[in-house]
């Protein structure tokens, strides 16, 4: 098969959540873009995409050197100030920032945004996405401030561009989902409302980004305490993704997770551990069993079994769960320093003062080291 094609049959695998197959089409199609062992700008194109796929996966480690290559190309071959070097500063960034190395990330996104300014003009699309990642980075290091500035100016490029758009809902979204952080519930719920009928209008009202949006306005409810009104939410949210993707999608998973955490603060206990068992179950075929998002998992049911006082449970998912945010990220990531902490939290319930105090010690290290960052 030709370079084309086995781009083109990888991007309807990774669409599908066939990460293995993916894996392999892509790993065909960089051998087809240099045939004669020379660097060619698809072999760029080819490598950022199985990054792409490695951020997905928790294989961010591996994903680094394809960035560096894709980037090494694109500058020999077209210099440093063109367009395509910004997607690489771009993914780089976000690579940097999912292994928890925040140094040079607002710097990388600063020199995207740059040259998309510079080659398109300040009010391009494309110069509203590069804001709408360093809106991003902002907001995992909790700078709210300056990410809803960024945020706004983004919508308001976008609004001008087509106010009826999925760019604009997805940046409404984002909105939301800061307001959200900031506990101005009633503020996010209107961007959430206004992005889900957005998209339902473009989209119809069975499309996969609907059924992100009605989870994501459940959680807002969640967060409130408004079971009642999560609930269905989440259950539509479901049902579409199953319908669309398949009962055997990362994004089933995610809402069965949802859904358990649900029925955990609800005290609906049954419900809550069978579905916590499926979402564990489903993101452990599909993605690997040591995958970021089993550990989310897991700590998760950490968190239901020590309300319960099963704590030997607890302990038991929480280490397997540090044990996975380790290897995926290392010892330092912020992941480690919050599942140490809630490590603490089951030891001191049994009264093993030493073992929580050494926990907790190791958790505000962390952290601390990473809020200084």
């Amino acid at each position: 098969m030709s370079w084309e094609e086995l781009q083109a049959l990888g991007q309807q695998a990774f669409e599908a959540g066939n990460y293995v197959d993916c894996e392999k089409l892509w790993r065909q199609a960089l051998s087809e873009a240099k045939p004669n062992g020379d660097h060619t700008l698809r072999e760029a194109t080819t490598c950022l995409d199985i990054a792409r796929l490695y951020h997905l996966v928790g294989r961010s480690q591996e994903a680094e050197g394809l960035i560096e290559a894709a980037s090494a190309i694109r500058q020999e071959q077209l210099g440093k100030e063109h367009l395509q070097l910004a997607e690489c500063f771009s993914m780089f960034a976000q690579n940097q920032a999912l292994q928890g190395k925040f140094d040079e990330c607002e710097e990388l996104y600063e020199r995207a945004l740059q040259i998309r300014e510079k080659g398109l003009g300040k009010k391009h699309p494309e110069v509203a996405e590069s804001m709408q990642d360093l809106a991003t980075f902002f907001s995992s290091i909790g700078n709210f401030e300056d990410c809803l500035n960024l945020l706004a100016k983004a919508l308001e490029i976008r609004e001008s561009v087509n106010p009826a758009s999925m760019e604009v809902a997805n940046t409404q979204k984002s909105m939301a989902r800061i307001y959200r952080k900031l506990g101005k519930f009633a503020e996010a719920e209107e961007f959430y409302v206004h992005s889900l009928q957005m998209k339902e209008k473009l989209l119809g009202t069975n499309h996969e980004q609907v059924a992100e949006s009605l989870r994501s306005l459940a959680n807002n409810f969640s967060y409130q305490g408004k079971y009642a009104d999560a609930e269905p939410l989440y259950r539509r949210s479901l049902e579409i993704y199953e319908t669309v993707l398949g009962s055997d999608h990362p994004e089933v998973a995610t809402n069965l997770h949802n859904l358990a955490v649900l029925y955990y603060k609800m005290g609906r206990d049954g419900e809550a551990a069978t579905l916590y068992r499926r979402a564990l179950e489903l993101f452990s075929s599909v993605l690997g069993s040591e995958h970021p998002e089993v550990a989310t998992t897991l700590m998760s049911m950490s968190k239901f079994y020590e309300q319960r006082g099963k704590y030997d449970k607890a302990e038991a998912l929480s280490m397997l769960a540090i044990s996975i945010f380790e290897k995926t990220f290392g010892p330092e990531h912020r992941n480690v320093g919050m599942s140490l902490r809630d490590l603490a939290e089951v030891y001191n319930a049994q009264g093993r003062s030493l073992e929580a105090e050494y926990a907790r010690s190791r958790a505000e290290q962390i952290l601390s080291r990473q809020h200084a960052q």
